[in-house]
Formats: structure tokens, C-alpha cells, sequence
């Protein structure tokens, strides 16, 4: 929740100003109180309402005596005689400059390009199948569907996560309706070691005021029929540039993360307290092309705006409507809004939402939109966040693109680092919707409809062994409520994590 100032702060400033000493002689304080700059750190994504970080802001805190650097003491040229009167704020304006120019001198002795990842196994058990949707056999439980839609589910289908990925424990081997479906973990209800996740995260300078990241995944899965079940997923590629001194302005082009909401900063293994992602996470954390434009302003960040516009939403890809290339003309535009009050809570409240042309459809007419509200808090070692959801997508048959009735989805989480190797993490989850194939006018066999009425609650531990090896286990009580009845999909899974 932390977060670290793009410039230094005129207290900092004064301070150094007043002792006569260098920037780098400036006792360490916290980000959120001054503004000051943080130590080096490799860069995995960038995400709204974090610092933008570029090669300059990673060398930002080296030292003043380094190689080219500039000492910034009060006998500098141009600073005032003894008969002169001293204008405080045009000296920390001056000094401020200086110190930006110390930074880019740093930034040209970092290497090109930097190379980071994670590596991510775990073990899980699974209730029942591993799947979280039955059929309404008959209409038997939702009667008013007879006739209408040939197969009618109930549940959940992503709600038997395993990983940070979404990955759920099978799809379900009943017969659906369906195409072939990709089912990659496809456990069948039994227990078993996975390795999740292999990421490689690549960083390249581009001067002073760009950066090039790509973040790649490799996921080993179990293959068939004489062919490799491994696949790997390219979730990151885009360039960021910053086109004021300042760096509070960033433009991003490529596949970039979402503005919707704040799940999306924490969607990768290595970034997520716990392990899996929330009920919500499937229309909000997905990576999309086009270009993004965030700025900040106020002292430390007080108003962020995020804007994007892209081929299609921020669903993710394995969820009926991600559509990575456009099938339409049409394009989605997102963007959020959020404050952060100077109060002695560190808080962060939020609005978002997007607007566009809906995924898998061949015309623009359709349009599928998402709004909701976020908030997160920060209180000493304890974080506190939430957000609500609701959404709606028309559904284009002779196209294969699903309708969507998102009537509410939301969540609350508490983590808790009781002490700095030991945490503690509970969530409550909620997701009303519907989501349906078909025409209901014509032959209703070709028609499907999946009820989703759930509750989850979950409960986890986080072991940090050290800031390289960290280790974490969730209980997830998956239930269902109103006529929807209860599916044994209750989920136990851990996760370890080896970070570079």
C-alpha cells in the first residue's frame, strides 16, 4: 500500500538545504510521509497508483559522490553571498533541478536490460469432481428455463482455483454443450502436485524517460495423444514512456495491465498476499492491446487519473469473453479515478469502469460495459481492501459471444503480517450473475445457460522465509445461496514461491 513519490519533496530539500549537506546525506524517512525516493528495485509491472519506475528512478538514491555526480552544497554556483538575501524556494527549486540531472547522469550506467521472474509450485485437494457447476437436469430446480436453453448449469465454473493463475481443478467431464474446451489442469477431483507458473520478466531502458517490459509464462501441463500438454502465455508487452521531468505522466502502448479496479496490481503470484484470485477477478485483471495514459496530482499522489483504450475489455482469457484481437471496429475505453487523502490512514478510495464494443462479436453494435468502486487502507501491518462490480454484455449468437448479466460482484480482504516472516489472510467473496450462449427464439438445444448465485470464504497463512522464498496455503468454502444448491467444490491449495 506503500507508495514512493516520483519527485522530492520541498521538506527533504530544506532539510538538506538547511544542514549544508548532499542529497545523499538525507536521513532515511518513509515514502508515504516525505516523498523520498526508494532503494533500486527490479521492476515486474507497473501498476496504477504505484510510482512509475524507470532506469532513472531505480538508480534514483545512488550515491552523491558516485561517478559525474553533482554536489549539491550551499557554495554551488549561483548560490547567494553573505549580502544577499536567500529565497528559500528558489534555491529548493534549483536544488530539486539539480538533483533530477544527478538522476539522469546514474540512469546512463544502468545496464540495458534486466531480467527477473519467479518460479511457482503447490500441491492441491479438491471436493468432489474439482468442478463447481452441476446441471439442472430436467429444469427441475429452475422450471422457468425449460424450453429455452437445451443445458442449464448452476455454480460456479472458475470457483475451484488452484493457482494465482485461475486456473480451476477440472471443468467438469458431464457433457455441456460445448466446443472442446482447454481444461489445463484437468485433475478430475484428484489431489496432486502442480507447477503453476515459471515467469520470465524482462526490463530495457530506453533513454531516460522509457521503459520496455515483457513478461512471459510458462506453465508445464500434462499432455495427450502424443502431444506436449505445456503452453506459455505472453502477459505483458508495452513500452512506457514519460514525457515530463517530473515523471508523473505515463503513456503505455501494447498489452498492458487494466485500469479497472486494483485487483489487477497484485494478479501475478509473486505480487498476491495469498494465492487465488477473487470471483470478480475473471472481468477485471486481464491484459489487453491498445494504449493507456495514467498522471498524478497533488502532493504525494493526492488525484490519479487512468484512461485506456483498447481492442477489447479487461476480462481474462480463460472466461467466455476475451478477445485478444479485435473482431470489430468498435473499441473499449476504461478508466478510474482515485483519491488519497492526506489522512493519518493510508487510504486509497476508487471509480472505475469501461465502455465498449463487446468481445467475439464481428459488429459493434453490442456493447459490454463494467463500473464499480475500490478501496484499500493501510494501517501499520495490516491491509484492508475492497471493491464491487457490476457489468452487462448483449450476447451475439450467430457469433459465439456470450451475454453477460453481472448483477453483483465484490469482495473484502484483510491480510495481516503478524510478525515479518509470519501472515495471516481472510477474504469474503460474493458473485450474482448470468451468463448464456444462444438465441431463445430458435432450436433451444444449441443454447446454454450458467446460473451463478456463490459465496466464498477464504482463509490463508503467507510464510515469508525471506524476500527470494515465500510459502502459502488457502482454504477456500466455496457455498451457493437462493435456489442455487450446494456443489461440493471446496478447494485446499498452497502455493511456493521461488522469486529472482
Amino acid at each position: 500500500m506503500t507508495r514512493a513519490g516520483t519527485t522530492l519533496s520541498t521538506s527533504v530539500v530544506a532539510a538538506i538545504l538547511l544542514s549544508g549537506g548532499s542529497a545523499s546525506s538525507a536521513p532515511p524517512a518513509s515514502p508515504r510521509k516525505t516523498g523520498s525516493l526508494p532503494p533500486a528495485q527490479p521492476v515486474t509491472t507497473i501498476a496504477e497508483g504505484d510510482a512509475p519506475t524507470t532506469p532513472a528512478d531505480a538508480d534514483a538514491n545512488a550515491p552523491a559522490n558516485g561517478p559525474a555526480a553533482l554536489q549539491l552544497d550551499a557554495t554551488d554556483d549561483g548560490a547567494a553571498t553573505s549580502d544577499e538575501v536567500i529565497d528559500p524556494y528558489a534555491r529548493i527549486k534549483d536544488l530539486e533541478l539539480r538533483l533530477e540531472q544527478t538522476r539522469s547522469v546514474v540512469a546512463g550506467q544502468r545496464p540495458r536490460v534486466t531480467i527477473n521472474g519467479y518460479i511457482d509450485g503447490g500441491f492441491f485437494v479438491p471436493q468432489g469432481n474439482g468442478s463447481g457447476i452441476v446441471r439442472d437436469n430436467g429444469n427441475t430446480v429452475f422450471p422457468e428455463y425449460a424450453g429455452k436453453y437445451g443445458w442449464v448449469f448452476m455454480g460456479d465454473i472458475l470457483s475451484t482455483a488452484v493457482n494465482s493463475r485461475g486456473e480451476v481443478a477440472d471443468l467438469g467431464d458431464d457433457v455441456t454443450g460445448a466446443p472442446p474446451r482447454f481444461d489445463s489442469v484437468h485433475s478430475g477431483g484428484a489431489p496432486g502436485f502442480i507447477a503453476n507458473e515459471i515467469n520470465l520478466t524482462m526490463n530495457s531502458g530506453l533513454g531516460q524517460t522509457a521503459l520496455a517490459t515483457a513478461s512471459v509464462n510458462f506453465m508445464p501441463r500434462s499432455g495427450s495423444n502424443f502431444s506436449i500438454g505445456d503452453f506459455l502465455e505472453v502477459d505483458l508487452a508495452q513500452i512506457e514512456w514519460m514525457p515530463t521531468r517530473t515523471g508523473r505522466t505515463s503513456i503505455f502502448f501494447g498489452k498492458t495491465d487494466s485500469v479497472i479496479g486494483i485487483e489487477y496490481r497484485e494478479r501475478k503470484a509473486n505480487q498476491r498476499f495469498g494465492i487465488t484470485p477473487t470471483l470478480l477477478a475473471r472481468y477485471t485483471t486481464g491484459t489487453a492491446l491498445g494504449v493507456k495514459v495514467r498522471s498524478k496530482f497533488g502532493p504525494d499522489d493526492l488525484f490519479v487519473v487512468a484512461a485506456a483504450l483498447t481492442n477489447g475489455s479487461n476480462t481474462t482469457e480463460q472466461f467466455h469473453f476475451y478477445s485478444e484481437i479485435d473482431t470489430n471496429a468498435g473499441k473499449t475505453a476504461s478508466g478510474r479515478l482515485s483519491l488519497h487523502p492526506p489522512t493519518p490512514i493510508d487510504m486509497e478510495l476508487g471509480v472505475s469502469g469501461a465502455y465498449g464494443s463487446q468481445d467475439i462479436a464481428r459488429d459493434s453494435q453490442g456493447i459490454m460495459w463494467f463500473a464499480g468502486i475500490d478501496f484499500t487502507a493501510h494501517v501499520k501491518n495490516v491491509d484492508f481492501k475492497a471493491q464491487v462490480l457490476k457489468g452487462a454484455a448483449p450476447g451475439r449468437p450467430q457469433d459465439d459471444a456470450y451475454g453477460l448479466a453481472l448483477h453483483k460482484a465484490g469482495y473484502a480482504e484483510i491480510d495481516w503480517m503478524l510478525t515479518p516472516v509470519f501472515g495471516l489472510e481472510g477474504r469474503a467473496e460474493l458473485r450474482d450473475a448470468l451468463v448464456w450462449l444462444g438465441d431463445t427464439t430458435t432450436d433451444a438445444a444449441s443454447n446454454r445457460l450458467y446460473i451463478t448465485q456463490s459465496w466464498r470464504g477464504v482463509g490463508g497463512v503467507r510464510l515469508a522465509f525471506s524476500d527470494r522464498v515465500v510459502f502459502k496455503a488457502e482454504y477456500l468454502h466455496n457455498g451457493e445461496y437462493g435456489r442455487v444448491p450446494q456443489i461440493k467444490n471446496d478447494v485446499f491449495t498452497t502455493s511456493l514461491l521461488l522469486i529472482n
